[in-house]
């Protein structure tokens, strides 16, 4: 099959799941994907200035136009809804392979149950896809980002130093850093940046004495604010060891997710964390609802701690299907919930469920052309 027809046979999967056809718009305000994409995506947005000096940005997926859309909507009563697509995004390649340009097939559920049942079910569909188009899953790596946040929710520590983790997990080698800094105090010209007038400035300024440039595609203010919350959790005592340990063995979870409900139940309770409980018991859930959808997964899909946290809307389960001749930047297919984004979207005045999933039947093309 060549490209249209790899789209045609994934669109015809998720239509069939009952979602609206939307073709959704291409340019957005960037604030929308910088704030709410994370850094992976943020650094490699295709950015422009409009006629009226105003920055924007075509949009680097389906999901934050579908979901903007959606938040407009919900403004008029709450109501369920599905969409389907299949339309171009735009961004910078994360391989040299990989186009500037390309198509996302995918179905997008807002309002609907938010239990693991409909995570499940949800993947079984874009898996569907996936082999429905002739692809044989390679792998499957799997998230889940409500587990670490349980996990520091029920090590009963500071709310400063609470919130700190809990930033830091979004942020490539955060968590290991925060536990490698916990105790140590800042630097003298790091507090006297943030405590400057102008302290992004300050701040730019040591960071530049230091020959430190701005990692991945995090601002001086955001860097600012890590730092300050840094501070406040070491003047409220810092991380004690227990819960060190706790969050080191969290992080270096990565096993078959056949058994991670196991895995996770048992660190759980070594540390007496029994505030996880409940994350544990619908993650333990969905883990048997995704075994019995897709059996095979038994033997493909792997569960990792970390995983997912480049992606700041996505706020529950996530995923990504890899095939071969691909690297692992590369999934044909990806997806995960979103419960918080049409809140952030709409200034909290509404909020919904969310959960979506898409297929790259650009990369499908090259996984059969090369298994031809």
């Amino acid at each position: 099959m060549n490209h249209d027809a790899l789209v045609a046979v994934a669109r015809a999967v998720f239509e069939a799941a009952g979602g609206t056809p939307v073709d959704p718009d291409y340019v957005l305000p960037a604030d929308i994907p910088l704030e709410l994409s994370g850094e992976a995506v943020r650094a490699r947005l295709c950015v422009f200035t409009d006629n009226r000096g105003a920055e924007m940005a075509m949009r680097p997926d389906l999901t934050l136009p579908v979901a903007q859309r959606e938040a407009a909507r919900l403004e008029a009563g709450p109501s369920a809804k599905t969409y389907t697509y299949a339309a171009r995004a735009f961004r910078l390649p994360a391989a040299p392979d990989d186009p500037f340009e390309f198509t996302q097939v995918g179905l997008e559920r807002f309002g609907h149950a938010a239990d693991p049942g409909a995570d499940a079910d949800l993947f079984a569909l874009v898996h569907r896809a996936v082999e429905a188009c002739g692809v044989r899953p390679l792998a499957i790596v799997t998230g889940d980002l409500a587990i670490f946040p349980a996990f520091i929710d029920a090590l009963g520590l500071p709310p400063v130093t609470t919130d700190l983790l809990k930033r830091a997990f979004r942020q490539e080698g955060g968590v290991r850093a925060v536990l490698d800094a916990a105790s140590r105090p800042l630097d003298a010209d790091i507090l006297a940046a943030l405590d400057a007038a102008e302290p992004e400035t300050a701040l730019g300024a040591v960071l530049a004495a230091r020959d430190v440039p701005l990692v991945g595609a995090r601002s001086l203010s955001e860097i600012a604010d890590g730092l300050r919350a840094r501070r406040a959790a070491i003047a409220a005592g810092g991380l004690p060891d227990t819960a060190r340990a706790a969050l080191l063995a969290l992080r270096e979870v990565d096993c078959p997710l056949a058994g991670a409900p196991a895995t996770l139940a048992a660190l759980a309770g070594a540390h007496g964390l029994t505030g996880a409980n409940d994350a544990l018991g619908a993650f333990a859930a969905r883990v048997d609802r995704i075994m019995a959808l897709v059996p095979g997964a038994r033997r493909t899909a792997a569960f990792r701690a970390g995983f997912g946290r480049r992606f700041t809307y996505y706020d529950g389960f996530v995923f990504e299907i890899l095939a071969d001749g691909l690297t692992a930047s590369q999934p044909v297919a990806a997806g995960g919930r979103y419960d918080g984004l049409i809140a952030g979207l709409s200034g909290g005045k509404v909020s919904a469920t969310g959960i979506g999933g898409v297929v790259r039947p650009d990369r499908m093309v090259r996984v059969r052309r090369a298994g031809a």
